[in-house]
Parts: structure tokens; C-alpha cells; sequence
């Protein structure tokens, strides 16, 4: 089947999506399926995306092979991720080379996730099994109820064996320092305003160009964030269902700025709280591509290459960690249900836990003498 690809669509609703499209521009079928299953229960646009994409490699690779969907074999998707990993025809990476584990794991997932949706329908390779069941798990429990709670056995990926990439360190700024270089870097009211959403509350920036101006209440100081699935920019928040975060004075002072100073000026009446002013249509809802150019060009103006939205809500996390917040009020605030999710985002250096142990030394060694906290 060459000429497999992953193309940009509109639903007969009218909402932006993706599909994956034969050499005659007609959808296959059994993709479709899938990633509308995926629509159906609120999977991102990115995600529809990037899941295309992975599965349009999949069947040009099995039409170089000449090999039936419904026919495959594990040793035939034991081929196909080899040939994925290394960059081969028809599978080669775009300037060329060798794929990353990440991408290569994310392309097992999407693999392993379509055939086993067609086998509960009961389409599809009949004997096929993508998935293991260990009897262990690298998680330990440590709660006073762990010795009798009943281990539960963890579903592995068999095609992503061997595919666990080392987590890259993540980058922070020098919390308020650099923060306020930033907002002295941002040409727009609109863009501290961002970088504030960003910062000051913490939010992914699908949540924040996902607000619309009734989400700010300044009256009680908060910001409620809701998943709306119908966005114009296709922004989305994670978290299903709706949170409330406080935001601090700073917030609401940038959101009086940018409305006083520009959006009333300029005659913007748009529900949505960013906007475009210079790209066209103007006063349109800003697109996820352009709200992270925008947090990207500021750091640069600023002296902070490489920055991005999740340095800034990172850097949040941490400062929070570093204020005594557990890992459970951290997650509450980020919106995240379980306290584990926040593990991630809480970056402590040495000093950090240096001055937490000078702080807290006489209740863990009471007879010994109490140490001057660090600077």
C-alpha cells in the first residue's frame, strides 16, 4: 500500500483531526476505526496525531513486505521495529540516522494499542499477543499495609523490550531572578501574561491558551481550568473534568495590564484569554505552536536559550518542593490526582537538602547539638 500517510482532517462537526489515508486518498479502514475510538473517549489532537503517524509507518512497512494486517505475526512487528529504529526503507528518518528509543517506544505503544483494540473487537490477527504480564514490578510500596496488599501484575510491551531511554535532566531558571528578566525580556502585555500562566500557576500550556476570560475570578483569586475538547486551537488540558488553582496578585495585575493596555484598544472581543494580534486573523485564539515560540523568543531576548512551557511549570513544582510542600499538595496544584505524578517535576539540588536536614536535624538526632541552618 505505498503512499500511506498520516493527513489533517475536519470531522463533519467541523473540529480539526487526523486520519491516515491510502495511495488513493481514502482512509484505511481499520485505522480509522482506532483513532475514532480514540476521539470517542477524549484523546488529544496531538495524540490522534502522533498515533497516526506511527501506524501510516507501519503500513508502508507492511506493504513493502507485502504482508496483510489482519496476517501479521509478532516476528513480523520484531522486524518492523528494527527497521523503524534503524531508519530503513521505507521507514527512513527525515535527515537521515537512526531513531531514538523515545520515538521508538512511542511507536510500540501506538502498534500495541491498535491491534489489541481489534482483538477485543475481535478483528485482527487472532493469536497475536503484544502484551506480558510480570509478576514483578520496580515500584516498591512502603505504606504499613503493603505486606498484605495483593500484588498486581504489571502489562508489558513485548515490542518495546529494551527501550527505556534515560530521563534527560530537566532544565529550571533561577526561580524569581530569572522570571522577572523574562517579563522584562516580553514585548506584550499578553506575553507576561503567558509567562505568568505558565509560572506563577504552573499550568501546561495547553491549559493555559485552553482559559477563557470567565475561567479568572479576581474576586476570589483563582483561576479554574476545565478540559474543553472542542477548542478552536486545539488546546487541551490533561487533567478530565475541571480544577481551580489560586494565583497569586502578580497574575491578576498582568491580566489587568493586557486587558486595559491591549485587548480594549485594540477592539478584541474573544471569550478566549490569548490571542493573536499580529498573525492572521487577528484576534483569533492563539495556536500551541505560537505560544511556545513566543515563551522560546523571550528566553532568548532574555539570555535563557532552549527555554519552554514545562521549564516554567517545572521550575514552579520546585520552588514549591523547596517551601516545605509535600508531594501530594504539589500534584493537587499542578492537577494531578495521584501524589506519585509530582515526582517528576520536583527537581532538589544537594544544598536544598542540605538546609533541610540542618533545619531538621534535632528531631532526627535530639541529642546531638543543633547545626547553624545554611545560608
Amino acid at each position: 500500500m505505498p503512499g500511506v500517510r498520516a493527513v489533517r482532517v475536519r470531522t463533519p462537526q467541523g473540529f480539526r483531526t487526523w486520519t491516515v489515508v491510502d495511495s488513493t486518498g481514502l482512509p484505511v479502514d481499520e485505522v480509522e476505526q482506532y483513532l475514532n475510538w480514540l476521539r470517542v473517549v477524549g484523546r488529544s489532537v496531538s495524540t490522534v496525531r502522533a498515533y497516526g503517524y506511527h501506524l501510516a509507518h507501519l503500513y508502508r512497512w507492511l506493504a513493502a513486505r507485502g504482508i496483510a494486517w489482519d496476517r501479521v505475526d509478532f516476528d513480523d512487528l520484531c522486524d518492523f521495529m528494527l527497521a523503524l529504529k534503524a531508519g530503513l526503507p521505507p521507514l527512513a528518518k527525515r535527515g537521515g540516522g537512526e531513531r531514538g528509543a523515545s520515538s521508538a517506544g512511542a511507536a510500540a505503544s501506538a502498534v500495541r494499542e491498535f491491534f489489541e483494540y481489534h482483538r477485543l473487537e475481535g478483528r485482527g490477527p487472532a493469536d497475536l499477543r503484544l502484551s506480558k504480564t510480570a509478576t514483578y514490578s520496580s515500584r516498591t510500596a512502603y505504606h504499613f499495609l503493603a505486606h498484605v496488599e495483593q500484588r498486581r501484575g504489571v502489562e508489558i510491551n513485548r515490542l518495546a523490550a529494551g527501550l527505556r531511554p534515560e530521563r534527560p535532566k530537566v532544565q529550571l531558571i533561577s526561580f524569581e531572578n530569572d522570571f522577572l528578566q523574562l517579563l522584562e525580556a516580553a514585548s506584550t502585555e499578553r506575553d507576561r501574561l503567558l509567562l505568568s500562566t505558565c509560572y506563577d500557576l504552573g499550568l501546561r500550556m495547553g491549559q493555559a491558551l485552553g482559559l477563557r476570560h470567565g475561567d479568572l475570578d479576581p474576586m476570589r483569586q483563582q483561576v479554574t481550568v476545565e478540559r474543553r475538547e472542542a477548542n478552536l486551537n486545539e488546546a487541551l488540558s490533561k487533567r478530565r473534568g475541571r480544577f481551580t488553582v489560586k494565583a497569586p496578585r502578580r497574575f491578576f495585575d498582568l491580566y489587568r495590564a493586557y486587558l486595559l493596555g491591549e485587548l480594549m484598544p485594540a477592539g478584541i472581543d474573544c471569550d478566549y484569554l490569548f490571542v493573536n494580534f499580529r498573525r492572521h486573523p487577528v484576534g483569533s485564539p492563539l495556536s500551541y505552536s505560537n505560544g511556545r515560540q513566543v515563551i522560546t523568543a523571550i528566553g532568548d531576548r532574555a539570555g535563557i536559550t532552549g527555554l519552554h512551557p514545562h521549564v516554567l511549570r517545572h521550575t514552579h513544582a520546585t520552588a514549591l518542593a523547596r517551601a516545605g510542600w509535600t508531594a501530594a499538595e504539589i500534584a493537587a496544584r499542578l492537577g494531578h490526582r495521584l501524589a506519585s505524578s509530582a515526582d517528576v517535576y520536583i527537581h532538589l539540588a544537594n544544598d536544598d537538602l542540605d538546609r533541610r536536614l540542618a533545619a531538621t536535624q534535632h528531631l532526627i538526632w535530639p541529642d546531638l547539638p543543633r547545626a547553624e541552618p545554611m545560608p
